[in-house]
């Protein structure tokens, strides 16, 4: 039997041949459109890492006094090379603009790209474009670091990865500050002495941070850094709230509230010491006892008079038992010697584990027993206070603003309890200590118009017994017991080892460092 065709057979055979007519015209565009779309995507995405790279390398060299314009141009040939997949007419426009607030560069390049099929339809090329833009905050960082007894294993390796942090800033451009602490407070750098105790006074952290001083071959902060001698108590409020007053000189000096500005804190221990105005004429301020009950000649001081003022650091323990020493002098009221002298520590005693007696207080605590402030001997005590003030020298709480619970957390004070009406017992200074410590970090960030993260480096090692609680709060970690989001969130971080701390030290550095792009 022939084979019969249906009209409808012979419609769809005569659609099938139209179909197989067109489809060459129908997928020579489309064929044309993905191999000119995949050159276009290929020489974006060059060109974009070309821009961001000239960008981000020219970035780091903001506010030296490198051609950084001259730089982002180099960068920018080098990673798209001319002709790169036959494109024409490479243009860029490199911009630096320096203001009161940030330096910025500003990085844009175009270029043609031929085009293989869609020249059929009219259209040759196609224009690629990127951009890209770093900007670079100033910033003005005060490190701070601990530098009591314990420190003597790992003082070698914190001068040189301390060194390293120093040297991932920019001289000339950013501004760094030097304290050190143990039983007192010393700014090692800048180095001007007498020290000027007023937070609107000279000083604070300067961009001349890697400069000696002219005609000196000693000393720039790194230069100081190398020459921390190690000793003594550990009087963290005291190195917090000096550096948080150095940060404000800075901020009054340079008028310029655009600045990141910082805390970078080492520390291998827990407080166990803080600087006291025993004898304060303030109301209520008076720690001493009743005239009746002892024969010191200043009680209370005379509020102008510093011949009368007993000021001075005192030290502790969590040990639960025993006389708490103190009244000692303050490197901060020393006149006389260099920044240097104070740094290295030199001398058996330390110069501020000398006697009352020997020293600026021996006027202030005239009359004052022999067996207690003004003890002949290494170790007078505090059995003519009668209590703790409320307020250390630096006006940090004592006795803490939380209901007084909050040093409950700690692993070094937990157990305690405290007893301000106790002043001689070395627990007490210890718990002491711990609150007005938590209060310097509460101060610092509590101030919204200077805005300063702290960061903590915790030494962890042989000999370490860093207080986790307690360091947590300073930074304003999301896992500490008293995380604010209105505060600025800084860091904690652990090392244990030479390694770890490089590794701490550099973490810190990037982050500071992130924040300012």
């Amino acid at each position: 039997m022939g084979a019969s065709f249906h009209r409808g057979d012979r419609r769809r055979g005569s659609a099938l041949v139209l179909f197989m007519t067109l489809l060459p015209a129908l997928l020579i565009p489309l064929v044309g459109l993905a191999i000119d779309g995949t050159r276009l995507y290929i020489v974006q995405a060059k060109l974009s890492g070309a821009v961001d790279g000239a960008a981000l390398g020219a970035g780091r060299l903001l506010g030296t006094n490198a051609n950084t314009q001259e730089i982002a141009g180099e960068f920018l040939s080098a990673n798209f090379p001319t002709g790169f997949w036959n494109t024409q007419n490479f243009q860029s426009n490199i911009q630096y603009t320096q203001t009161f607030i940030m330096n910025k560069i500003t990085v844009s390049a175009t270029v043609d790209v031929p085009l293989m099929f869609m020249r059929l339809f009219g259209q040759p090329t196609s224009t690629v474009t990127a951009n890209a833009v770093a900007t670079r905050k100033e910033t003005r960082v005060e490190l701070v670091i601990d530098r009591s007894g314990t420190m003597s294993n790992e003082l070698s390796s914190v001068q040189s990865t301390s060194t390293q942090f120093v040297q991932s800033f920019i001289s000339g451009y950013d501004e760094l500050g030097l304290v050190v602490f143990s039983n007192s407070g010393v700014v090692a750098y800048p180095t001007t002495r007498p020290y000027v105790n007023s937070s609107t006074g000279a000083g604070g952290p300067d961009t001349s941070f890697e400069t000696e001083p002219t005609g000196y071959t000693c000393c720039d902060m790194v230069d100081m850094i190398n020459k921390i001698g190690t000793g003594g108590w550990t009087n963290m409020s005291e190195g917090l709230s000096l550096a948080y007053q150095e940060l404000q000189k800075a901020n009054n000096r340079d008028n310029d509230p655009t600045r990141l500005n910082a805390i970078v804190l080492f520390t291998d221990g827990f407080p166990t010491g803080l600087s006291l105005y025993a004898n304060n004429p303030a109301s209520g301020a008076n720690a001493l006892k009743a005239k009746t009950s002892i024969t010191c000649t200043n009680n209370p001081a005379t509020a102008t008079d510093s011949t009368t003022q007993m000021i001075g650091w005192v030290g502790g323990s969590n040990s639960g038992s025993g006389s708490a020493p103190g009244l000692y002098p303050m490197s901060l009221f020393d006149t006389t010697d260099t920044a240097l002298y104070w740094v290295q520590y030199a001398g058996n005693p330390h110069p501020d584990q000398t006697t009352p007696a020997n020293n600026y207080l021996k006027s202030p605590v005239a009359g004052c027993s022999t067996t207690g402030l003004n003890s002949g001997s290494n170790t007078p005590n505090l059995s003519e206070l009668q209590k703790i003030p409320s307020f250390d020298y630096w006006n940090n709480s004592t006795d803490d603003s939380i209901s007084n619970t909050a040093y409950k957390g700690s692993s070094y004070y937990g157990g305690l309890t405290y007893a301000s009406g106790t002043p001689n017992n070395v627990s007490n200074i210890g718990v002491a200590s711990w609150n007005a410590t938590d209060s310097a970090g509460w101060r610092i960030h509590n101030d919204a118009g200077l805005k300063v993260t702290i960061y903590v480096i915790a030494y962890t090692g042989t000999g370490g017994t860093p207080d986790t609680d307690l360091l947590k709060r300073l930074a304003n970690t999301a896992d500490s017991t008293s995380y604010n989001t209105s505060y600025q969130v800084g860091q904690y971080v652990e090392a244990s080892d030479t390694a770890a701390l490089a590794q701490a030290f550099q973490s810190v550095a990037a982050s500071i460092l992130r924040l300012a792009q």
